[in-house]
This record gives structure tokens, C-alpha cells and sequence, in this order.
């Protein structure tokens, strides 16, 4: 705008100084390059003055995004400190649960190897009540035996008696008896069936009744002898190889087992002799009757009891 003005004025001042007419065209060439400078300069003025609107405008834009940036940056730092409390948070809780779990691990071990320790004791017990039933059964079924035995053993006794009985039925009331007792046969005889006082020579009504007992146990070879001397407590007063009462009840229990020993078909094996002297009385009162009662030979019968031994060895 000031060009517009210098103008007229230059004129005006070359016109009055009488400027010859070269210089005026050389300064009419100097305008119209200042002109043209001048209008180029508008150009690039006007140029500037878009790109710095452009760049006030992108400045603007620039600051927006800057606040917005800052306010992501105050965010994200917020975030981060979040974060970080979380991570503190975290690793705080982390120790605790390593510890917890550390301590939990520690009881579980504990609870399990206890367990294990419980399931050993279990199947320790579990095979020692199996074992137990076991041999509560095998005890049950040789119980079962013995029991089946047992009432054979009654039931031969019974028989025994009976036969035993009836072989020697025509001696019983003449100080001879047969009773049944603990599972044997008891055949008591008196002195006054067998021997005279002092005497182990059997009598002749005694031997038979012996000879009919051999008989039965000829037949019946399963049954164990027992013969038995008993005196009474008057002193021996005889002479010869007999020096007391103990003398005397051992040579009757003899003579009546050689007695037995006539029949064959008695074996030998099956037969024991004793004497018992004085000392088994059967009345301990000091009376003829009682004496008369003591003085006695008692032949004791009893079952083989073989298989029912098996057993209880077993057991």
C-alpha cells in the first residue's frame, strides 16, 4: 500500500527536477520490477499467509491431540500405578498363597502318608480277622468232628455197656457191678467175687466172670483195658514175695489181666495193670462195710480214641 503512494511522488519529483527521459524510463523500469518484485512478494506473502493459518490450524490440532496425549499420558500413568499396586497387590498374595499353600502341602503330606499308614493298618487288620475266620472255621469244622466223634465215642460206649452187661448179667448182684461214667465202662469187682483175704489166687466164679469179660473183648478190639488193684487200709500181714497192701494190688491187677490173657483173641497191647493200695478209696470211713467196699478190682474199658487224638494234635 505505501508503494501506491511513493509512486505518484517519485513522479512528481523526477517531472520537476527536469529528469531526462532515459532516466525516466529507467526508473519506469525500476517500478515495474519493484512492481513485479512487489506482486511476487504479495504472492509469497499471501502464500505465507495460508500455510500459517494451515499451521496455526495444525497447531491447534496438535495441541488438542497434545492435551489428549497428556490426559492418555495422566491415564496410562494412573493405569500404571494401578498396575503396579495390582503387581504388589499380587505378589503379596502370591507369598501367602505359597505360604499357605506351602503349609496346606505340608498337612496334606501329613494327612496322606497318616492315610497310608491307616490303610496299612486296615489291611494288616482286615487279613488278621480273615486269617481269624479262617481258623475259626477250621476250629468249627474240627469242633464239628470231634462232636461227631465224641457221640460215637458215647454211642460205642453205650454198646460197650450193654454187651458188657449182658456177658456178665449172671455175676451183677454178687459184688459185681457195671456203671457207666466220663465216657468209659467201669466193671468193679469185689474181693468177695475174686480173691480171698490176703490172696491174689483168683476164685472160680471170679474167672468166670472174668473169661465171659474176655470174651467181649475179643470181639471188640477197639477197646483199651485198664485193670485196676485196690485194698483196703488194714496192713498186709502175709509172707513170702508180698511186702504190703501196694504189693498185693499190683500182683491182683496182674493175676486178673493173665486171667484175660487166656483167650487169644485178647491182645496183649491193649491192657495196663495198676495198683492203686489203699489210697483210692471208694468210702473213707473206718467200718467193715466201708473196708469191705474198698477191697475191689476195677476193670476200666475204654474206646480207642485214635481218631479224636489226631485231632486234638492237630489243634
Amino acid at each position: 500500500m505505501k508503494m501506491k503512494f511513493l509512486l505518484p511522488v517519485f513522479l512528481c519529483i523526477c517531472l520537476s527536477s527536469c529528469v531526462s527521459m532515459n532516466k525516466y524510463k529507467s526508473l519506469e523500469s525500476d517500478y515495474q520490477n519493484v512492481s513485479k518484485q512487489r506482486d511476487d512478494l504479495n504472492n509469497k506473502l499471501n502464500v505465507l499467509n495460508r500455510e500459517h493459518t494451515a499451521l496455526q490450524s495444525r497447531t491447534q490440532e496438535l495441541e488438542a491431540k497434545v492435551r489428549d496425549m497428556e490426559a492418555v499420558i495422566a491415564e496410562r500413568d494412573k493405569l500404571q500405578k494401578e498396575v503396579k499396586d495390582l503387581r504388589a497387590m499380587m505378589e503379596r498374595l502370591n507369598a501367602d498363597y505359597s505360604k499357605e499353600t506351602s503349609g496346606m502341602s505340608k498337612q496334606i503330606q501329613a494327612d496322606r502318608e497318616a492315610l497310608l499308614l491307616k490303610e496299612d493298618e486296615l489291611f494288616k487288620r482286615q487279613q488278621q480277622i480273615e486269617q481269624m475266620q479262617a481258623e475259626m472255621d477250621l476250629r468249627n469244622r474240627r469242633m464239628a468232628e470231634l462232636e461227631s466223634i465224641l457221640a460215637r465215642k458215647d454211642s460205642a460206649v453205650n454198646a460197650l455197656k450193654a454187651k458188657v452187661s449182658d456177658a456178665l448179667l449172671g455175676f451183677e448182684g454178687k459184688g459185681l457191678t457195671v456203671t457207666q461214667k466220663n465216657g468209659k465202662v467201669y466193671v468193679s469187682m469185689e474181693d468177695k467175687l475174686l480173691f480171698k483175704s490176703g490172696s491174689y489166687d483168683i476164685d472160680p466164679q471170679g474167672a468166670n466172670a472174668i473169661k465171659e469179660l474176655a470174651k467181649v473183648l475179643a470181639v471188640n478190639k477197639d477197646i483199651n483195658v485198664m485193670v485196676e488193684g485196690h485194698t483196703d487200709n488194714v496192713p498186709y500181714k502175709g509172707k513170702g514175695e508180698l511186702k504190703d497192701n501196694w504189693d498185693l494190688s499190683v500182683k491182683r491187677a496182674t493175676t486178673v489181666v493173665r486171667a484175660m490173657l487166656q483167650n487169644s483173641g485178647v491182645d496183649p497191647v491193649r491192657i495196663l495193670a495198676a495198683g492203686h493200695s489203699e489210697y483210692v478209696p471208694l468210702d473213707n470211713r473206718i467200718t467193715a462195710e466201708a473196708r469191705q467196699k474198698n477191697r475191689r478190682t476195677e476193670i476200666i474199658l475204654t474206646p480207642k480214641l485214635d481218631e479224636l487224638l489226631s485231632i486234638l494234635e492237630v489243634n
